[in-house]
């Protein structure tokens, strides 16, 4: 497994050690990690990074809810899914949803989930973009989820992504989250991606850095990942740490919202 995909753990241990807090519910996260805890011995505890990626993954689902309830017809993309149970998280019924990663994820995901006649995998890197053309689509609101990924694509990589939603679908919101350069630099000395070897290939400080008004390429919103009613959820310290990382680390890394296409006005 490439060093990316072996990162996809990391989240996981963090959502089913939460879930098993009662956080909040990621049953299927805590199945898998039950069942591969062996091979899960490197991947770094912290209850503190469990909380973050946990915090990272409720504006996602929060998000993805809210999109399908306000259009129907909406299809869903998740590019990078590894092993997350997003779909069955947000519990929506989208026209389509679609979960997109390495052969050898999806493979491993198979193990655990099963396509029906509308949700999908697709076997692919983000970046080969022929991907593409194995969606479906009439017209429909497409809303697609990059969760952790960004990091490990280069800047002209989510360019061209922007461009060709645009180009070839033309009614995308696009959902991803991106390190600050201060951020980038300092997860050189402290990460646990470090632990499987990936590196940080892109971070972002402009907000507006993939804008096109031509392309009809905009950035509608950029929001914080830690937010008041998740460390109101917390107890102790870890209510206290959050509370301080809020307000002089909001900036390192957050989530960023685009719209791609003349029919996402």
């Amino acid at each position: 497994m490439k060093n990316e995909s072996r990162t996809l753990f990391i989240p996981l241990m963090g959502k089913a050690m939460m879930s098993l807090e009662g956080f909040w519910r990621d049953k299927m996260a805590e199945e898998i990690i039950a069942k591969n805890y062996d091979y899960l011995k490197s991947v770094d505890k912290s209850k503190r990074l469990a909380i973050y990626m946990t915090m990272r993954a409720m504006q996602y689902d929060d998000y993805a809810a809210d999109f399908i309830d306000r259009n129907s017809d909406a299809i869903v993309i998740h590019l990078g899914c590894g092993l997350d149970s997003r779909i069955v998280r947000v519990n929506r019924k989208a026209k389509h949803w679609y979960d997109l990663d390495f052969p050898e994820v999806i493979s491993f995901r198979e193990i655990y989930y099963r396509e029906t006649d509308n949700y999908t995998m697709l076997r692919s890197s983000a970046t080969d973009f022929s991907w593409l053309e194995q969606i479906e689509y009439n017209g429909e609101p497409i809303l697609v989820i990059a969760e952790g990924l960004t990091m490990y694509l280069t800047e002209e990589d989510i360019r061209t992504l922007t461009e060709l939603f645009a180009e070839k679908f033309g009614n995308v919101t696009f959902i991803f989250d991106a390190y600050s350069s201060f951020a980038a630099k300092a997860s050189k000395v402290k990460n646990p991606i470090n632990a499987v070897n990936a590196k940080i290939s892109f971070y972002m400080d402009d907000e507006k850095l993939f804008q096109n008004d031509e392309k009809l390429i905009i950035h509608r919103e950029t929001r914080e990942i830690i937010l008041k009613e998740y460390i109101n959820k917390l107890k102790g310290i870890y209510k206290t740490r959050f509370k301080f990382m809020k307000k002089f680390g909001s900036k390192m890394y957050r989530i960023y919202v685009y719209t791609c296409g003349k029919g996402s006005k």
